[in-house]
């Protein structure tokens, strides 16, 4: 009997055990290890390639707005080298009074009277590099310096300006050819020119170049004008005040041309000479402004005769 109890005990220990035994997770196959796998992988490069697409978003955010504040402050640049210098504009410019009848004027005096009328009757003006409108007819002149000095040469010295032409090799002689040729000049009359060497002598009428000197002491840059009244003495004995007509960025002192106008004009710029030459020096574009002393001189008279 004790035999039996002892058979029903281990029986009720054993389901016992079999009841509170972990429950057998169910076989999981390749083919569902190898989807389960390829869902991590996909997840993971989607992350990658969304992570990718937000760095890329941005950084073409970044560079858009790098290039729109480029582009701002150019805008801005541009604008405020336009408000520097503008056009002249005259709707209604005065008519130029002509000589009076049987009134034959001098060489120097049609030349002077000439650039007079360019400007009393211009309409339209501005400074350019390489421009060649001149038109006295419609009062249009867009020009640089040795272009507008080209235009009235050809007018009142055409034997002068084509010797000027034919030594220089250029049909638009530049205020280098200007500058080469008056410096070849002899002190002689040669080729309808006339070599002047010292400001004082300068008369209405003549020609006056100058060329920027460089740090390795040749020329680049400069500017052409004509001389338009004898040059005054200053105070200070070293200095002349000389009235010029050019084609400029920017007007002289006590300038035809309004501030911050380009174009032709006629204005007083000022020159240091040589104490012992009395040849130029230093230039100073306006009364009162810093003298220029990286530059050199050439001046020549214009003369049709032989």
């Amino acid at each position: 009997m004790r035999a039996v109890h002892l058979v029903i005990i281990a029986a009720l220990l054993c389901c016992t055990h079999l009841c509170f035994a972990a429950t057998p997770q169910p076989a999981v196959s390749g083919a569902a290890k190898y989807s389960f796998k390829n869902a991590e992988v996909k997840k993971k490069t989607t992350t990658t390639r969304s992570s990718a697409k937000q760095s890329t978003r941005t950084a073409n955010h970044s560079v858009k707005k790098s290039k729109k504040k480029s582009r701002s402050k150019s805008h801005r640049i541009a604008l405020h080298a336009a408000k520097q210098y503008h056009a002249q504009i005259n709707p209604n410019p005065p008519v130029a009074d002509d000589p009076p009848p049987g009134f034959m004027a001098s060489m120097e005096q049609r030349l002077i009277n000439f650039v007079h009328k360019t400007v009393n009757t211009l309409r339209y003006s501005a400074y350019k590099l390489g421009g060649s409108r001149f038109d006295t007819s419609h009062g249009i002149y867009i020009v640089d310096c040795s272009r507008y000095v080209d235009n009235i040469l050809q007018a009142i010295y055409p034997h002068a300006y084509s010797t000027l032409v034919d030594s220089s090799g250029s049909e638009r002689p530049t205020s280098q050819d200007y500058y080469e040729f008056f410096t070849s000049l002899s002190e002689k009359s040669r080729y309808h020119w006339n070599k002047v060497d010292a400001v004082e002598e300068l008369k209405p009428g003549d020609i006056l170049v100058f060329r920027y000197k460089n740090t390795h002491g040749g020329e680049a840059g400069g500017h052409v004008m004509i001389v338009m009244d004898k040059p005054t003495q200053d105070a200070d004995d070293n200095a002349f005040f000389v009235r010029v007509a050019d084609s400029a960025a920017a007007g002289h002192s006590e300038d035809t041309r309004q501030r911050r106008t380009s174009g032709i004009g006629i204005g007083t710029l000022l020159l240091k000479v040589d104490p012992n030459t009395y040849q130029p020096s230093a230039y100073a574009w306006k009364i009162g402004s810093p003298w220029k002393h990286n530059v050199n001189f050439a001046m020549a008279r214009p003369s049709d005769e032989v």
